[in-house]
């Protein structure tokens, strides 16, 4: 039929003429002088412009590798926090998947790739995150001037079953600061666990965010993930804290926020695994308590403190609630207070009886 793909060959080199293509007259060379191979390879691209899922040659030469890269470069251009996390995912897709045409990775491939990285002891969040910024990869390249790629494969994300629910009673958060024995981490922790913020947020902190005049300390756009920028007050506790890293202040770091680490003072506070094991042991508290609880321990008291969600979100830098609403834990006795309150409640209405009529039809 006319304007069904056909074989022409020209100088010896076979070509496919593929017809009106999105408006375009297509046609390709085959880059073969074997006709029983150039039909075979003609066979192939009428069944993708059947499948509306026919891409120019440029468009199929793009490996995974490319969109990869172009996200990083991205991702960098932007500043974008946590980078070196995402690089780790990255690196693991340039891997796998590097040497993949991009144009043809399908869904099944990706679930392939899932499956191997679970194979190896990945847990499905970490496989969700490398699979997040592959979406992202592909994504990218279909918004490019000219795109890279015509069609973004599905990216199917695995069902996480291990999302954590550490945190720590007052008591119990007492006695593991207690039982930090190096003052300087001692201090991270605790401010730790009453602001929520991330680890990497508070060891950016410089004594050139603090006004002292205003009792606030401010955290730069460039170290907060969600680049907003955001300001804390120092009451209570966290002036207290503020009060003594003041006396700690050493002259050879602008950090808030340092210890002194294989005898080189001034150093980020990062290597507490030990000391954090150590604490947790003579504390008495259970073995798989992890210091990132202490951001689920801070937003559950904030939240059942009084504070707006709202105003919580700004303290500890969650952008959206439902990412919030996993860190803010119910337990058993947030239940029991809660039927404990109804009760008093319901007890206290008048015993009156009020039937309202509902009107119907008449018979």
């Amino acid at each position: 039929m006319r304007g069904d793909p056909r074989l022409y060959q020209k100088r010896g080199i076979w070509y496919a003429d593929l017809g009106v293509i999105d408006g375009r007259h297509v046609r390709e060379s085959l880059k073969t002088t074997d006709e029983g191979e150039a039909m075979k390879r003609l066979a192939r691209l009428r069944k993708a412009r059947e499948r509306g899922l026919y891409a120019p040659p440029a468009e199929r030469n793009v490996t995974v590798r490319e969109l990869l890269s172009d996200l990083e470069a991205d991702l960098r251009l932007r500043g974008v926090a946590g980078l070196g996390k995402i690089r780790s995912h990255i690196k693991t897709l340039r891997v796998e998947l590097g040497h993949r045409q991009a144009a043809n990775l399908d869904t099944a491939s990706i679930r392939q790739y899932q499956q191997g990285r679970l194979d190896e002891g990945r847990a499905p969040a970490t496989v969700n995150r490398e699979c997040e910024r592959l979406r992202q990869a592909f994504r990218l390249g279909a918004r490019s001037t000219p795109p890279k790629l015509k069609t973004v494969p599905y990216v199917p994300l695995l069902t996480v079953h291990n999302a954590r629910q550490g945190f720590l009673g007052k008591g119990d958060l007492q006695a593991l600061l207690r039982a930090i024995i190096d003052p300087d981490v001692r201090d991270f922790l605790e401010w730790f666990a009453w602001t929520g913020m991330r680890p990497g947020e508070i060891r950016s902190l410089t004594w050139a965010a603090v006004d002292r005049e205003a009792g606030t300390i401010n955290l730069d756009p460039k170290d907060d993930k969600g680049r907003r920028g955001r300001v804390i007050a120092l009451e209570g506790p966290l002036g207290a804290i503020m009060d003594r890293r003041w006396k700690a202040r050493r002259l050879d770091t602008p950090l808030i926020f340092h210890r002194t680490s294989r005898n080189q003072p001034g150093q980020p506070v990062k290597a507490y695994t030990k000391l954090w094991r150590s604490a947790v042991k003579t504390a008495g508290l259970p073995a798989a308590l992890r210091p990132y609880d202490l951001r689920r321990t801070a937003l559950r008291n904030l939240i059942r403190g009084g504070t707006d969600y709202t105003v919580a979100m700004r303290i500890s830098g969650h952008r959206t609630r439902s990412t919030f609403d996993r860190y803010n834990i119910v337990d058993e006795a947030d239940i029991r207070e809660a039927i404990v309150r109804t009760a008093v409640y319901v007890g206290r209405l008048p015993g009156a009886r009020k039937v309202a009529s509902i009107g119907g039809r008449k018979r």
